[in-house]
């Protein structure tokens, strides 16, 4: 019965044809010797396995096929073209091992157009031959300290294409070059040439090794050990050439390296190919990941890992992916993946659907399977699971005392105003704020446990940056007892509070830790109370912690160091630099949003934004500052309109905004202006209006960041009542923000503003 493996062509389908190439890979894969398929050889081609289909009368699919013993033939699929343009194709590429570095590429054997560059260049120093000519200047791999022999004998580069990629003068040419080069693994090596990374860097982030055999009969055999991981990403066997290995048995090897299958996967099922067809760009994400994606998602690790990125970057993808290679590894284990907010945790759960329906899913803590679950909701699961003595008990080792009855749960800042009135003075005018002190509580307080004012007297208050003397800690304290006194009268508890009370209750009772894997996604906005809640509800081994987090992209809480609460990461932490969500131009403004401000990781280390790159290219963002709101509206209401003029999909467009009233208003007055839009509370099927935090975790083909005016971003309401390093902190938050928003857009960007302009987009403003 023969196979299938799809190529990421990256075509641009219609919906009939989609329909057409689906019907005719299903009867291929049943039978390749249906007459109607008309799977035929191609008269003078240069490579012998090259096949094309009949899909219907004028589209071809063009497919090379591979002997496979036993089991049968294994057709790759590379694309479906118009008659001519197939046979062409078909007749000219060669489907080959590259002969340096073992990877499945495809190749054009024909007579090739010279490599384009976009200006004429020497490749030379100022110094040398040719200087004084008009072209002097340092290539831009020159520069960087590559030879060509890097990139042929190192990388796999043919030589024309090297040459080419050494002749191009700046960082923009090259990778407008690296996107039209025909692999997905030269495209990569491009993007990490751009930035100037060493070769053994891009060998290894790529998985670039020896070649898995000789494919032509003037080389000789290699004996090569092969790594290869299964459809579930889980670390499998290697697999050993022998020396006598055919040209198609390397090359089924090589189809299984982790850089061939960015480009190349096995489609094992008409579900899983329907899957492919149906997901285009938007849905790459479940098949084809870059060789550190896969390697994330399946390694082992002795303990808490921490994998940090930008945004777009495929962290996510990476613990979706790991979801899955877990649940295979550790059948019947208990795996769960929380994030921060409920939101987040419904989008993780439909894409765990998306990726693999048949993954055995839980809906209950405790239970095995994966669940998907916000962090508070994990609280409230452990309260429930909870005897009523123990959890009395573990309220008391928190707060003091516990809650008798129903309790409500309320957000971390409800109650500071009241009990500053009630506590009677004597705290200084800059320590009375809701935000100085619910930041104390989260920080100080409640992860250390304090019950007594002679505990917080003498406990140490790392990284809170305002100094307390005795005097100065009695009347916090004053304030603290009176907004717990005040709690236990009302029957309320806040979310903190519930995670601290949880973690306490699971330290206590070790035997009830629910889960044996946890990963956690935009793991930056947690609190100190949640991770020692998610450090107890796993018990310390192997794959126990799986952390993804992003520094910059902050925008709740405050900065934690995780090693103050048990999760030590020293040696087990990694970065990925590739972006796959934005265009190089989109990512760059939205890095210069960044510029200036200084961000630390959950180590406590700087968080450099250095190496970050795209893998794809787009126009410049348009900023636009309208001298009206009318006239700001107007505009944003023309952009939107002409992209769903354009044949936009209405969904994948949304205006962003800084806080809710915004989004009432832009819904109000583009619908007034024959625009309709969705406030996330209307059905599907139209652009999308929501503020900047809800549109975390999300990606939208075009954005409109709306009204990023000065007054309005920073925000003045974010900012009250703030005085020194708490100041300058929710300062990086604002900052984080917009970084943010700005990193949702895939294709377009646009800014607006009214007036004058944020003071954080001043110097971002042109590229």
């Amino acid at each position: 019965m023969p196979q299938i493996s799809w190529m990421n062509a990256k075509q641009k389908l219609e919906k009939p044809t989609k329909v057409k190439v689906f019907n005719f890979l299903e009867k291929l894969q049943e039978n390749d010797a249906i007459p109607g398929l008309h799977i035929e050889p191609i008269q003078n081609s240069v490579d012998a396995r090259a096949r094309t289909g009949r899909v219907d009368g004028s589209l071809r699919a063009v497919l090379y096929r591979i002997e496979v013993e036993p089991g049968g033939p294994l057709y790759v699929y590379i694309g479906t073209y118009e008659h001519d343009e197939g046979i062409e194709i078909a007749r000219t590429r060669v489907l080959r091992v590259n002969p340096i570095n073992g990877v499945t590429e495809l190749i054009n054997a024909g007579a090739p157009e010279p490599v384009r560059t976009t200006t004429p260049f020497v490749a030379e120093s100022a110094t040398g031959p040719g200087a004084g000519h008009a072209s002097s200047a340092v290539a831009l791999l020159v520069e960087h300290g590559y030879v060509v022999e890097d990139l042929t004998h190192q990388l796999g580069f043919d030589d024309r294409t090297a040459a080419a990629l050494m002749a191009v003068p700046d960082e923009d040419a090259l990778l407008l070059l690296g996107a039209e080069l025909p692999n997905q693994w030269q495209q990569n090596a491009v993007l990490g040439l751009a930035v100037g990374d060493s070769i053994e860097t891009i060998k290894t982030s790529l998985g670039l090794g020896a070649p898995v055999a000789a494919e032509t009969s003037g080389e000789a055999p290699v004996d090569v050990t092969v790594d290869v991981d299964d459809r579930d990403g889980v670390r499998a066997p290697a697999t050993t050439l022998e020396p006598t290995a055919s040209p198609d048995d390397a090359l089924v090897a090589s189809l299984q390296r982790p850089a061939s299958r960015m480009q190349f996967t096995l489609i094992e099922d008409n579900a899983e190919l329907r899957r492919v067809i149906d997901g285009g760009d938007f849905g790459a994400w479940r098949v084809f990941l870059h060789p550190e994606q896969r390697a994330y998602a399946s390694r082992s690790y002795n303990g808490p890992f921490r994998l940090s990125g930008g945004a777009g970057t495929g962290k996510t993808v990476v613990l979706l992916h790991r979801a899955r290679a877990l649940e295979a590894r550790y059948p019947g284990s208990r795996i769960a993946l929380t994030t921060f907010t409920r939101a987040l945790s419904t989008a993780l759960d439909r894409d765990v659907q998306r990726l693999d329906p048949s993954l055995d899913r839980s809906r209950r803590l405790g239970a095995p399977g994966v669940l998907s679950s916000g962090v508070d909701q994990l609280a409230a699961a452990v309260r429930d699971n909870a005897s009523k003595d123990r959890w009395a008990t573990a309220m008391s080792a928190v707060l003091g005392h516990s809650v008798e009855g129903s309790v409500e749960l309320v957000s971390n800042d409800h109650g500071w105003l009241e009990a500053i009135d009630d506590a009677d003075g004597g705290l200084p005018e800059e320590l009375a704020t809701t935000s100085f002190l619910e930041a104390e509580y989260l920080q100080v307080i409640l992860p250390n446990r304090i019950t007594t004012g002679d505990e917080y007297r003498s406990v140490r208050r790392a990284g809170r940056g305002i100094a307390l003397d005795r005097a100065r800690r009695n009347a916090v304290w004053k304030v603290v007892e009176r907004f717990r006194a005040n709690s236990r009268s009302l029957g309320r508890l806040s979310w903190a509070e519930l995670s601290s009370v949880a973690a306490a209750h699971l330290a206590a009772h070790p035997s009830e830790r629910p889960i044996d894997h946890l990963l956690i996604d935009e793991a930056q906005d947690l609190t100190p109370s949640q991770w020692q809640l998610l450090r107890e509800l796993v018990p310390e081994g192997k794959d126990d912690l799986f952390i993804a987090e992003d520094a910059h992209q902050r925008i709740y809480g405050q900065h934690v160091v995780l090693s103050r609460y048990g999760i030590k990461i020293t040696g087990r932490s990694r970065r990925l630099t590739l972006n796959y969500r934005t265009t190089q131009q989109n990512l760059q403004w939205a890095l210069g949003v960044l510029e200036g401000a200084s961000f630390e990781d959950s180590e406590g280390t700087v968080e450099s934004a250095h190496g970050y790159r795209s893998a794809r290219r787009g126009p410049a963002p348009e900023l636009h500052g309208a001298a009206t709101p009318a006239d700001q509206f107007s505009f944003v209401t023309d952009r939107v309109r002409s992209w769903l003029d354009a044949g936009v999909a209405p969904e994948t467009i949304a205006v962003l905004v800084r806080g809710k009233k915004q989004a009432s208003a832009v819904v109000q007055q583009l619908s007034a202006k024959g625009v309709s839009v969705s406030d996330m509370d209307a059905p599907r099927g139209l652009p999308q209006v929501m503020t900047m935090h809800r549109a975390k975790g999300m990606e939208f083909s075009r954005v409109v960041m709306f009204d990023v005016t000065n007054g309005v971003i920073p925000s003045p309401w974010a900012l009250r009542d703030k005085t020194g390093d708490d100041l300058d902190d929710a300062m990086l938050r604002e900052r984080s923000l917009l970084y943010v928003a700005a990193s949702r857009a895939r294709d377009e960007l646009v800014v607006t503003w009214r007036g004058v302009r944020s003071s954080l987009i001043e110097n971002v403003s042109h590229l």
